[in-house]
């Protein structure tokens, strides 16, 4: 999600296309685990993690994949946190953006909003 906001802005010419490899470098660290989504939303436990990463390292599949086989996460789930993960990611974005003065605040939450309107990852509002 991160390189498809950074094309979207590179496209729109917030950011210019030269800078677009250096941001990607700024921006390396690996996307916040599901897993870790999942705990603080209380969706499932430290011990639930453990024991789905134990499988994790014996099996080599998808945290999500082995959530569901086990249990723990139903499908809509996984989608509905790798959704999460990927607008968490599109967001980082969008502030080290802002932190590092290459676009304004106001500019890079404008162009946050007209990305998300483009691609499949829903945003929920709050019921009542």
């Amino acid at each position: 999600m991160r390189d498809a906001f950074l094309g979207f802005l590179a496209s729109e010419g917030t950011v210019p296309s030269e800078r677009v490899e250096e941001l990607r470098n700024l921006l390396r660290s690996a996307p916040e685990p599901i897993g870790s989504i999942a705990f603080s939303h209380g969706m499932i436990s430290g011990g639930d993690i453990d024991l789905i990463l134990d499988e994790q390292r014996r099996d080599y599949r998808p945290f999500g994949e082995i959530a569901m086989s086990m249990g723990m996460l139903k499908g809509d789930q996984v989608d509905a946190l790798l959704r999460v993960q990927q607008m968490r990611a599109a967001v980082e974005t969008a502030e080290a953006l802002a932190l590092a003065e290459m676009c304004s605040i106001q500019e890079v939450a404008s162009q946050l909003g007209a990305f998300f309107s483009l691609v499949s990852v829903p945003v929920c509002y709050p019921v009542g």
